[in-house]
């Protein structure tokens, strides 16, 4: 015989109908309906339920059938346990909230065409979401300090809102560092695609952002409103087929920076829009880890800072002006210990500013460029623009050739890689413009070369020339044999390998020195 709290029951092996509310399909005889009430699913010959309730808990024994259960529930307590090894169904019929600490389980998928709330601290577990479009949109939203967890949220036209408060976030606990959303884009014109909407911070989720599949549909797209963060969340945007629309990540309102290390992937048509960041009281900036993929930055007037997530990526699309919210000067920063290749033809109008780890640039950028202390700028692309190294420059990639379709400033190190005499063997700075020269210049031979005395190397081109280099990291080289000589010459500079000779006053204190110790020696054997 079973026995069970007052108003806790288990749903009957079999029960009359599917009905929730009927007392005879549960034992014992008396519908769990209240805050601390558990209802309990075994093995049955009904698997479908249905009704509109308030317990604590529901509870799958590991002898469990397969259950969809059709409900609108209020889970107030120990939420949803799943003891079987089966995936067990709901469907969000009139909606469904998790209250206090609730969790919405393991091995469940809620099929939502209404609405699920979360709030206090109850959580997603690592159940999986399927929010389609609805009479409320499918919205899946979040409260307080609920966490969306281990989670699994597949948004078809529907919403996932991270509508957190105070310094909550999507992953509030360790445990929900894993959340995975998709924003599927429309395979319908005019239909609508699924929304990420974060008031707060990403974490560590995984968002993607799917393009749409028809012309006129709408793709799949995350918003950051208000005071919201990246965290070190993945985000994802996929370009569109057929004409749709890509994926897209926007972010909005007064985004918070600080250390933010998200890893952005853009492709195709898919696209990343920072035009509509608040200036609010805070700098127009958007932090992100990284940028990688082929598809489109839009910074309209604002600042994308890349690099703190220290990760090598390339981001062959296009990094420019303009963006839904429009505006003209977009600016770039990279920061730290990672290198970023730019391999497109970007055109946004601000400054370039390289504070940490490497700018290679393999494409081209239309910007003044400023070379911080702690970075480097390579490649073998164009920079239109004027660029002032106060660190270092490393034409090519690592041999090639770097244009700056403006005037240089050297005031740190001016790189030059060298693996042979010949043409397209040693890295050569093309600068249209004039080139002002201070600071020093690295010779850095490669592959075991060693050039013979008298060969040259022009590795600087100019229109004009003001100052010279203030030295060379290691002039001497070859076991002391050999010596780099600079010669500045009209429109460009070359590079010269010749015998290394000490100079008079070198071999003057040689030769003093040898005498004392001659002097020294004679001295000691007549005392001996």
């Amino acid at each position: 015989m079973q026995t069970s709290q007052a108003g806790s029951a288990t749903w009957d092996l079999n029960p009359g109908s599917g009905d929730w509310n009927t007392a005879t399909n549960w034992t014992p005889a008396t519908v769990p309906n209240g805050s601390a009430d558990t209802a309990t699913f075994a093995r049955s010959n009904t698997t479908n339920a249905s009704g509109g309730v308030t317990v604590n808990g529901i509870t799958f024994t590991p002898a469990a059938s397969a259950y969809t259960i059709t409900a609108s529930l209020t889970l107030s307590g120990a939420g949803i346990t799943n003891n079987s090894e089966i995936t067990q169904n709901f469907v969000a019929n009139g909606g469904i909230n998790f209250m206090n600490n609730a969790s919405a389980g393991a091995s469940t998928t809620f099929t939502n065409p209404s609405r699920i709330d979360f709030f206090d601290s109850s959580s997603a577990g690592s159940a999986t979401f399927i929010n389609n479009g609805g009479s409320d949109n499918g919205a899946t939203v979040f409260f307080g300090s609920a966490t969306a967890a281990n989670g699994t949220f597949i948004n078809n036209g529907g919403t996932f809102s991270g509508a957190f408060g105070g310094a909550s976030v999507i992953a509030s606990s360790p445990g929900a560092a894993s959340a995975v959303i998709t924003n599927n884009g429309a395979t319908a014109a005019d239909a609508t695609g699924g929304l990420t909407s974060i008031v707060s911070t990403a974490a560590s989720a995984v968002i993607t952002n799917n393009g749409a599949t028809a012309s006129g549909a709408a793709a799949g797209f995350t918003e950051f409103e208000a005071r919201s963060r990246a965290g070190s969340a993945t985000l994802i945007a996929e370009g569109g087929t057929n004409g749709g629309e890509g994926g897209a990540i926007f972010f909005k309102g007064l985004v918070l920076t600080n250390q933010d290390k998200s890893r952005v992937e853009v492709f195709g048509n898919g696209n990343l829009d920072i035009s509509f960041v608040r200036t609010g009281v805070a700098v127009p900036t958007v932090m992100v880890g990284s940028i990688e993929g082929d598809g489109d930055i839009f910074l309209g007037a604002k600042s994308l800072t890349v690099g703190s997530n220290n990760m090598d990526t390339t981001f062959s699309g296009v990094i420019q002006d303009g963006g839904q919210n429009g505006g003209t000067g977009g600016s770039l920063t990279k920061i730290g210990t990672g290198t970023l290749d730019l391999t497109g033809a970007n055109t946004y109008t601000g400054n370039t500013n390289i504070n940490g780890g490497v700018l290679k640039v393999n494409g081209s950028i239309t910007s003044n460029t400023r070379v911080g202390h702690s970075g480097t700028l390579s490649g073998n692309g164009t920079i239109n623009g004027n660029v002032i190294n106060n660190r270092s420059v490393s034409p090519g990639d690592a041999l090639g050739t770097l244009t700056i379709n403006g005037n240089y400033t050297n005031n740190g190190g001016l790189l030059i890689d060298i693996a042979g005499a010949n043409s397209g063997q040693f890295s050569l700075l093309d600068v249209l413009g004039s080139a002002d020269l201070h600071g020093f210049l690295d010779p850095v031979l490669l592959d075991g070369f060693t050039p013979t005395i008298g060969q040259s190397f022009t590795f600087l081109d100019y229109a004009s020339v003001t100052g010279a280099f203030s030295g060379i990291h290691d002039a001497v080289f070859n076991d002391g044999m050999e010596r780099w000589v600079v010669t500045y010459q009209a429109t460009d500079a070359v590079l010269t390998a010749t015998k290394n000779v000490p100079d008079h006053s070198s071999r003057l204190l040689l030769l003093t020195l040898s005498l004392v110790g001659l002097v020294g020696l004679q001295a000691n054997l007549r005392h001996s």
